[in-house]
């Protein structure tokens, strides 16, 4: 693809972003990961009254010796991205040493507690693909839209191969950046392929929560997905996926179109329950999905992959789990995983780890 001067402004200050989100030394007064996976946190804040840092459903108040910061060390953390807030005077902020990330419906300040043994979304000495920024026109949003698209490395130097791609939804409260800073889908793409265990792709992650995003998503981003890259532009080698309200999306846009997507990935969606009475209408096969029953060797022939996951400590874990079942139970060919983790980014990029390797064979 030959870019232009203010695609190629664009892209390189994206990759610069990127590139600082995972690589830049820590702060002055970053946060410290402690070896028993606690986290000590300090702020200067001479005039405060009260601090305390709001982190994974508790706030820890902090204590300041003299004139000095206040610090904190927390429990024992389990591994994973957490989002936290400073609270300052009863306000809650964003901690100005640290890393911030759309998160959590703001800018949010978050760390990474590393998990022993699992290193597949970490930084690694592999050919490393991009991740470019497409604005485009919404004529149903009369507006401009971004979308970020990931590239394998080997894009620009194969200029007659086509690739298929997967459309990659954020959760609510985050924006299409959640993958890439936070869920690090280029850099797990990355490795994947460097040991050969995924199918070269194109990765597309739009913002979904604006006007009707299925219109956007079939009628907009697609086609300009199409014209402006080369796609293998048919169902066989078309995806989507999500995560909690992506993955409610990548149910009523993907699995309902099968003459546009061919595999579906739902991670810990709350439409089977666990989110709150009156959230979503009791899940059934018969309501939800009649064609699966009507028909389950059509159904199965037009899916390639249906993936399902939730984390093991979240609220939507056992309904997730008896929705599979009912969905196997009906005929369905239904890749069913649970992960360690709440809702949250760990048992996610899990998902997506295990998702892509399954995809387009």
């Amino acid at each position: 693809m030959i870019l232009t001067m203010k695609h190629f402004i664009l892209t390189a200050a994206l990759l610069l972003c990127v590139a600082a989100a995972s690589a830049q030394p820590a702060r002055r007064g970053a946060p410290k990961i402690n070896d028993d996976l606690s986290v000590t946190f300090q702020v200067m804040a001479p005039q405060a009254r009260e601090v305390g840092v709001d982190i994974c459903g508790k706030v820890y108040p902090m204590v300041r010796e003299g004139d000095g910061p206040w610090r904190v060390t927390t429990d024992p953390l389990e591994p994973g991205f957490h989002y936290y807030f400073l609270v300052v005077d009863g306000f809650r902020a964003s901690d100005p040493a640290s890393k911030h990330y759309f998160g959590t419906g703001t800018d949010a300040s978050a760390i990474d507690i590393p998990e022993a043994g699992v290193d597949f979304y970490l930084d690694k000495d592999v050919p490393r693909g991009d991740v470019r920024l497409e604005r485009y026109w919404s004529p149903s949003l009369k507006t401009w839209r971004t979308a970020w698209v990931y590239v394998p490395a080997e894009y620009d130097n194969n200029p007659r191969k086509r690739y298929p791609v997967l459309y990659l939804q954020h959760g609510g409260g985050e924006d299409e950046t959640g993958w890439t800073f936070q869920g690090k889908t280029d850099i797990i793409l990355d490795n994947l392929l460097a040991e050969g265990k995924c199918e070269p792709m194109l990765i597309v992650m739009d913002y979904g929560q604006a006007g009707d995003f299925a219109k956007i998503l079939l009628e907009e981003t697609i086609p300009m997905v199409d014209s402006r890259y080369r796609t293998l532009a048919d169902p066989k080698h078309r995806a989507m996926a999500g995560l909690s309200f992506g993955g409610g999306q990548s149910w009523s846009i993907g699995l309902k179109h099968p003459e546009v997507f061919s595999s579906i990935g739902i991670f810990s969606s709350g439409m089977f329950g666990g989110v709150g009475a009156g959230a979503y209408a009791p899940f059934s096969v018969e309501s939800q999905l009649p064609e699966l029953l009507a028909d389950p060797a059509a159904f199965n022939a037009a899916h390639d992959v249906f993936y399902m996951s939730c984390g093991l400590g979240d609220p939507r874990i056992e309904h997730t789990r008896k929705a599979a079942e009912a969905l196997q139970a009906a005929g369905a060919k239904v890749h069913f995983s649970a992960w360690p983790g709440g809702h949250e980014w760990q048992p996610w990029r899990k998902s997506l780890h295990e998702f892509v390797q399954l995809l387009f064979k």
